[in-house]
């Protein structure tokens, strides 16, 4: 049910105040009242208070780097969003205007296999499901030698963009269980000595094996992400992220980046709240699955950016970019569209690639951009491109 509150007198004179501050005016500067802001939008008056492409300017910090940002939030879109306990309430989307300064890998190459029970120091050789672009081929054993010993809960990864790298540049990368800790990087050559451990399969993992897909670039799944974690953090640098599964590998900007929410301002972030975001997974790994998530800060999908989504189900278009968009239909897949470009807040004059949440379901390891040029297209999940971070006032 959605929740509607009675407007009493004192709630009448707050939201009258910061209409009176709004003025009419389609930007909304950093003195706006977060608090305002947000009663309006919880006693449904948002849509009249706020115009569709207003921007609330706020500033973001990267406490990394101690430097600050003017960061506009523009008004996305109005409807109602239900809450992590079932409660329906009236929402206000806004997403920021610019792009992050600096890109976050939605996955990190992932492990090719777990390690439950550890795996003693040795010489191991493994070989590939099938012919994969230049480089893989089927029937060919590949072989490393560890020098120390995997732990319980352990697991290798490597051979990182397998199908377009020779295997003469090949590497296996032993980590601790916290998916953080490298233990050793050794090489691989070709060969079959030491103990098999096994064929890695092109697409669906078996066993303690992961998929070739996923070994080389990255998991596309929105729920699991590292660009996820690192967007509902409030927590430093090595502390933000943390594996998700027996394969999961630490992204690379974890050692040199706080998590996104230490640097919005208190008052605005005590106005954000946890709301139900719908992705769907890839097909062909995690089987077109439903995820469910209540997340603080998420990333547009395809069908919310106006663009025709593989799956429906992914949130209604928003209203901001479907009146930019200049169009009455879905902006097609793979075209370019101008009007649907988006810029970085250090330079508001490049045009930046930017991350949506949406998985290409035909594979495991590719997740759709906007592209430089305003095209919707997929791009390997370890790649450092920039996004626009989401966020609900309800």
């Amino acid at each position: 049910m959605s929740r509607k509150r009675i407007l009493t007198d004192d709630t009448g004179q707050e939201i009258a105040k910061a209409l009176s501050v709004i003025a009419q005016t389609n930007i909304a500067h950093s003195n706006m009242d977060w608090n305002s802001v947000q009663t309006i939008v919880a006693d449904g008056a948002g849509e009249k208070a706020f115009a569709i492409g207003t921007q609330l300017i706020e500033k973001w910090t990267d406490t990394a780097e101690s430097k600050e940002y003017d960061m506009p939030w523009q008004v996305n879109h109005f409807e109602d969003v239900t809450l992590e306990d079932g409660e329906v309430v009236p929402g206000m989307w806004l997403q920021s205007h610019y792009t992050l300064p600096f890109g976050i890998q939605f996955s990190h190459q992932r492990a090719f296999i777990a390690c439950p029970d550890g795996l003693k120091a040795g010489t191991y050789h493994f070989d590939f499901e099938r012919d994969w672009g230049t480089h893989v081929k089927a029937g060919i054993s590949y072989q490393f030698t560890l020098t120390k010993a995997v732990e319980k809960g352990g697991r290798l990864a490597g051979c990182y963009g397998a199908p377009s790298t020779a295997p003469t540049s090949w590497k296996v990368y032993s980590y601790s269980k916290d998916g953080i800790t490298l233990n050793e990087t050794v090489n691989v050559t070709q060969g079959s000595n030491g103990t098999n451990i096994g064929t890695i399969p092109y697409q669906k993992r078996s066993g303690n094996l992961n998929s070739m897909q996923e070994m080389a670039f990255g998991s596309n799944r929105w729920k699991t992400s590292a660009l996820r974690q690192y967007l509902n953090s409030n927590k430093p640098k090595l502390k933000w992220w943390t594996a998700q599964d027996q394969w999961d590998i630490c992204p690379d900007q974890l050692a040199s980046k706080d998590g996104f929410l230490c640097g919005m301002p208190e008052e605005m972030l005590n106005c954000l709240k946890k709301v139900k975001v719908v992705t769907y997974a890839n097909t062909v790994n995690d089987d077109g699955t439903e995820d469910i998530t209540y997340d603080y800060v998420t990333l547009t999908s395809l069908s919310q950016m106006f663009f025709k989504p593989q799956t429906s189900g992914e949130g209604d278009a928003h209203t901001y970019w479907k009146r930019r968009s200049g169009r009455t239909t879905p902006c097609n897949l793979f075209q370019n569209y101008p009007n649907m470009v988006e810029y970085s807040v250090d330079n508001k004059t490049s045009p930046q690639s930017v991350c949506l949440r949406s998985a290409n379901q035909d594979n495991t390891n590719l997740t759709w951009y906007v592209y430089s040029e305003g095209s919707a297209n997929g791009q390997y999940a370890f790649n450092e491109l920039k996004f626009t971070p989401l966020v609900c006032i309800a």
